[in-house]
């Protein structure tokens, strides 16, 4: 077994298995993604496979299309199920589906959760219409429904405390899992602040529940750029992040501007320039904006 680390910081490891004695000849091998960024990931282990296949390792610089089964119970419906539904009753599952597992105890549900909500949000994994009233149902101050509310909440537990629950900590595996939930939970944030911002929404979001962006989200999403060494992956997230909320909000723009933002963002510019290009070009934005704000 090899354990492998790209420059993107991917991480993963390759297996290599003896086929039985009744196959043809040749070498099994297999490639597991243990943390990081799933489409440089699949980039890798493309090559990889190409060149144990012995067709090279030229791979193409377009992304490549990721299809998520998140919900294994309506895929087994099939399609007459998907079309009796309506999108709002779709979007109540779902998301009461995915609520129910992030307060389950076992992190590997966690994960699921937020990968289940990741691909609710993204217009390019279900319905445009599903999408974007996921992504205003998730960031509301609707009193009314709770799923929101502990959705955020547990976005801002990972940020803050960096774990999910109060006694995952101190174990190095359980840490694995909530560097992975943090991850997550800032991808699932960056979808939501980039459909928003697209369909002109993101501003109202904003206006509705601005305790929560100000109090709570603008100084997490701060600290996570400020961790840029040791979690470039989260501080690329988190400026995507920033960059979205401050260009619509100039209320977030002064928020962000007294959390020292902008030192943040170049210091992480700083760290991307020569070790993570993405990073680098995610801070390009905000910092801009901040520095016009000054």
């Amino acid at each position: 077994m090899a354990k492998c680390s790209t420059l993107d910081y991917v991480r993963f490891r390759v297996r290599l298995f003896a086929p039985r004695k009744n196959e043809d000849e040749g070498t099994i091998v297999e490639v597991q993604k243990r943390r990081g960024d799933t489409i440089s990931f699949l980039r890798d282990c493309r090559a990889i496979l190409n060149a144990a296949e012995g067709d090279g390792v030229d791979v193409p610089s377009e992304a490549v299309p990721v299809h998520i089964d998140f919900d294994t119970s309506s895929a087994m419906a099939g399609e007459l199920k998907m079309e009796e539904e309506s999108g709002e009753d779709i979007l109540t599952k779902e998301i009461g589906s995915a609520v129910g597992l992030i307060l389950r105890d076992e992190l590997d549900l966690n994960i699921m959760a937020f990968e289940c909500l990741i691909a609710l949000v993204d217009p390019l994994r279900t319905l445009p219409d599903v999408a974007l009233n996921a992504c205003k149902k998730i960031v509301a101050n609707d009193t009314k429904d709770t799923s929101a509310s502990e959705i955020r909440g547990a976005i801002a537990a990972l940020l803050r405390n960096g774990a999910l629950h109060e006694d995952d900590k101190g174990n190095a595996i359980i840490s694995d899992f909530n560097e992975t939930l943090r991850n997550l939970s800032l991808c699932l944030l960056s979808k939501i602040f980039v459909n928003l911002l697209d369909k002109e929404c993101l501003e109202t979001a904003i206006q509705d529940n601005s305790e929560w962006f100000l109090d709570t989200l603008i100084p997490s999403l701060v600290d996570a750029v400020k961790s840029a060494k040791d979690r470039p992956h989260d501080a690329l997230y988190a400026s995507d992040c920033l960059s979205n909320l401050l260009r619509a909000s100039k209320d977030l723009l002064k928020r962000a501007d007294e959390e020292n933002a902008l030192s943040a963002l170049e210091e992480a510019k700083a760290f991307g320039s020569t070790h993570h290009k993405s990073l680098a070009n995610a801070t390009e934005k905000g910092i801009t904006m901040l520095e016009s704000y000054s």
